[in-house]
């Protein structure tokens, strides 16, 4: 019965190590709309976009060298890109992925230049078959709005999403982070004046 209490002892203060959970949004001027994750953040204005410029967006995602050479960046990126094309299809705004660095190309848009600084990809299937046990997705990220004719800053924001293994199956993954701050960017978009 000894080796079942130290089994039970270990799982849990394996569970409960697993399971912390941290979230922190930062916006810089002018401020953003930040992701949802798992605790709700107070309300920031949004970043201000010339109506010249809603119409069409392009995303450049870039990071340091840990970050582009880890194993799953090109998943991370794709993930990314399929989240922000579906979220421009649905607003009728033109949208392309761009490779590199972030280049103005002389036309009217917004160049969404992405600084992924850290991120832990976590999938939907992984947290369904093994929970918590996949431990927390989490992105810290920099969006710069630019723009896409001379490389103007309109303002920027910066995403720091965190999952909570608390939450067990329903904690929010990578693909539901990216979306919220797709969602967070076309907002912006959308409210372009």
């Amino acid at each position: 019965m000894t080796r079942l209490s130290l089994a039970f002892a270990v799982s849990i203060s394996l569970l409960l190590g697993a399971c912390a959970t941290s979230r922190s949004d930062k916006t810089e001027a002018p401020a953003a709309a930040k992701a949802e994750t798992e605790t709700a953040a107070p309300a920031t204005p949004p970043v201000p976009v010339p109506a010249a410029s809603a119409r069409k967006l392009v995303l450049v995602m870039t990071g340091p060298k840990k970050v582009t050479e880890a194993k799953d960046w090109a998943d991370f990126k794709k993930e990314w890109r399929d989240t922000f094309a579906e979220h421009a299809k649905l607003a009728g705004i033109a949208f392309s992925f761009a490779d590199g660095e972030a280049k103005p190309q002389g036309e009217a848009g917004t160049l969404l230049a992405v600084q992924v600084d850290d991120y832990r990809m976590v999938g939907i299937g992984a947290r369904i078959f093994f929970g918590v046990m996949t431990g927390n997705a989490f992105i810290d990220a920099k969006v710069r709005f630019l723009d896409l004719r001379d490389g103007k800053p309109f303002g920027e924001q910066q995403h720091n999403t965190t999952s909570s293994a608390w939450s067990g199956v329903f904690a929010k993954v990578t693909p539901q982070q990216v979306d919220a701050i797709a969602t967070d960017v076309f907002k912006d978009l959308k409210a372009a004046k």
